[in-house]
């Protein structure tokens, strides 16, 4: 893969181009946007365009061997030398390669995974990166370049560091040695402090088109007509689309029967309320939905009336579920509301 192979953020790749075509590559990056929309693709891509040697290698190579963290790593061999200034990688040489599985010496990820391995916990109990795991990855920050021109950290989900993991990032950004990239992806940008973002070159990232998820679902193997149906919905994002078919899984898995609303508002997900919480958003979305299109349906006649009320009504319950009330009630609220105008999840 490389930077022709991703779909949208054409802006945003393009200025990425330009930094490396000029060699006036920033210390720091911040990708900040809706989760779901590539940001993290587009940063080990970056990754890959600035280390990219341009030499492939041979198809009879020997295979890697292990390395300490288990994960497949080179023989120590001296620093490739620099190849020819190009904007985008060639997804062939050892530097790509390594890349690609995670296994460059001079490029880590931290993130969640990276946490629970440092912990020996469960990545989906991190919650929040902490100032230990930036402690940690800071130690390589002042070590020597191992293979490639350029040191890059991706901290992945940056908008997590707590407090003090940020106050300990934001020294190493102050200082940082020369040919050292780190690139902050994060969903929001207000959780960041002021002076992380300050000396941060941002890129803004948007939803991608519906098209454009439609195509990435068909990728992941998903039949055409899915795909289309979660494109429509998914707004803008791969992980709306994922939610959506998650939620879409879990309502086909509840028998139909005088109770199935009862059982649908009781399989929320109970030690996650966040994820409960979400579910229950996705499906009084697809309520609101299925209720436009009857209203649309219906015109400005009585029913359409009716209709509109229900959107109204809807609307008001999917904004309780932003509070701290029972997700389980307020879906079999909108569940029950919506049945009396058959408008239906099924």
């Amino acid at each position: 893969m490389s930077f022709s192979s991703i779909l949208g953020h054409s802006r945003n790749i393009a200025r990425l181009k330009a930094l490396i075509a000029s060699g006036r590559v920033p210390p720091a990056l911040l990708f900040a946007g809706p989760e779901g929309t590539g940001k993290f693709l587009v940063a080990k891509e970056f990754a890959k365009a600035l280390n990219c040697t341009h030499k492939p290698v041979e198809e009879t190579a020997a295979p890697p061997e292990e390395s300490l963290f288990g994960a497949p790593a080179p023989a120590p061999r001296p620093a490739v030398p620099a190849a020819p200034p190009s904007d985008d990688s060639c997804g062939r040489c050892l530097s790509c390669l390594q890349t690609d599985s995670g296994a460059h010496p001079d490029v880590r990820v931290i993130d969640a995974e990276f946490q629970g391995f440092l912990l020996e916990e469960d990545a989906r109990k991190q919650k929040s990166l902490k100032i230990d795991t930036v402690r940690e990855f800071t130690r390589y920050v002042y070590q020597k370049n191992l293979l490639s021109p350029w040191k890059i950290f991706i901290v992945n989900d940056a908008h997590t560091l707590n407090l003090n993991a940020q106050n300990a990032m934001l020294k190493v950004l102050e200082e940082p040695p020369p040919n050292t990239l780190f690139i902050l992806v994060a969903a929001k940008k207000s959780p960041l402090l002021a002076t992380i973002i300050s000396r941060s070159f941002a890129l803004d990232f948007r939803e991608l088109s519906a098209a454009h998820v439609e195509e990435l679902l068909e990728r992941a193997g998903l039949p055409l007509d899915e795909a289309a149906g979660l494109s429509e919905l998914s707004g803008g994002t791969v992980k709306g689309a994922g939610d959506i078919k998650r939620v879409r899984e879990r309502l086909a898995s509840i028998p139909l029967g005088p109770a199935w609303i009862f059982k649908l508002a009781e399989s929320l997900p109970k030690k996650e309320p966040y994820l409960a919480r979400e579910e229950a958003k996705i499906m009084v979305d697809l309520l609101i939905l299925a209720a436009r299109k009857k209203w649309l349906a219906e015109g400005r006649g009585p029913g359409g009336s009716r209709f509109a009320a229900l959107i109204k009504k809807l609307l008001v319950l999917r904004k309780f579920l932003n509070q701290n009330v029972s997700h389980g009630l307020v879906l079999e609220a909108a569940l029950l509301e919506s049945e009396k105008l058959s408008v239906t999840l099924r």
